[in-house]
């Protein structure tokens, strides 16, 4: 049974998939935030933890109409964004190209020219997917670290839309020997670093309060020397993208290890700090960052 039910929904996903390809890719946009505005209408759980992570984070700064208003377009953004997705296979470099300009590509392609490896974060904002898609065609292909789907006919097709451009994916159970070999080889690494880390993770600051965070990104920086570069994405008008390469961040070299790790880990969190503060409504509130706590951590 479990298999007849993962055909069945690989098949759904295939049917969607063939749907995006004809659609244009405005309508889709339309389409997708449509079903994100409906999602925030159903899914009461992930609605709750939304509202609830603004409150605490934004509350005493916004009123509660404003509160509802981002979490609303939180929604209806990350709609968008997976329905634009599905439309990957279709596009072509010069397709998506059109529809997305850059600053700071001299960051990028300073970062390369050292050969020492390269190591790109950024979190559940924006439209990471585009992001890292194009990084392939710009002739920067990645390493992207994924957790395979437990359908494996779903997780091949979800593969396909991701390395599309020439990118790797890099399955999370065997992440930092692969990342490390992607680096060594000259390939670009992908971090995302806002999800709760569990008891893997060291506790930062992250929007006013310490937020377990994984140090794979300090890890990797400072066994290789990597740049650790910060890339994010913003919505246009007319539906073009801007990506953003920020300068690099300084990997520090202090001679104790742990607490550079820590820096490095708290100086990378502050960025993403600063472009969820700065576009709230295009960051993942519906995620429990901040269920890990100190406390549990505690012998």
């Amino acid at each position: 049974m479990r298999a007849i039910r993962f055909l069945l929904e690989a098949a759904a996903f295939a049917v969607i998939v063939g749907i995006a390809r004809v659609v244009p890719r405005r309508a889709l946009a339309a389409v997708g935030s449509g079903a994100g505005r409906l999602a925030y209408a159903i899914d009461r759980t992930h609605r709750r933890i939304a509202l609830e992570n603004l409150r605490t984070i934004l509350g005493a700064s916004l009123p509660e109409g404003e509160v509802r208003r981002i979490a609303k377009a939180c929604w209806r953004h990350f709609g968008r964004i997976l329905f634009e997705a599905l439309a990957f296979p279709r596009l072509s470099a010069e397709s998506v190209g059109a529809a997305v300009r850059y600053e700071g590509l001299e960051h990028i392609r300073a970062a390369y020219a050292r050969g020492r490896g390269v190591i790109l974060f950024s979190a559940h904002y924006g439209h990471w997917e585009l992001v890292a898609l194009m990084q392939g065609y710009l002739g920067m292909p990645l390493a992207l670290v994924a957790r395979p789907l437990d359908n494996r006919f779903l997780e091949r097709t979800l593969a396909k839309l991701r390395s599309g451009s020439g990118n790797v994916i890099i399955h999370k159970r065997n992440a930092v020997r692969e990342m490390l070999r992607a680096i060594r080889c000259g390939i670009g690494v992908a971090i995302v670093i806002d999800q709760d880390a569990r008891d893997l993770g060291v506790f930062v600051p992250f929007l006013g309060r310490p937020a377990s965070t994984t140090p794979t990104l300090a890890l990797l920086a400072l066994r290789t020397g990597a740049a650790v570069v910060p890339v994010f994405s913003v919505p246009l008008d007319g539906g073009a993208w801007k990506v953003v390469y920020e300068p690099e961040v300084e990997v520090p070299d202090s001679g104790d290890h742990e607490a550079d790790v820590l820096r490095l880990t708290a100086d990378a969190t502050a960025v993403v700090e600063k472009w969820v503060r700065l576009h709230p409504e295009l960051w993942l509130w519906m995620h429990r960052r901040w269920k890990t706590t100190p406390r549990e951590r505690t012998p």
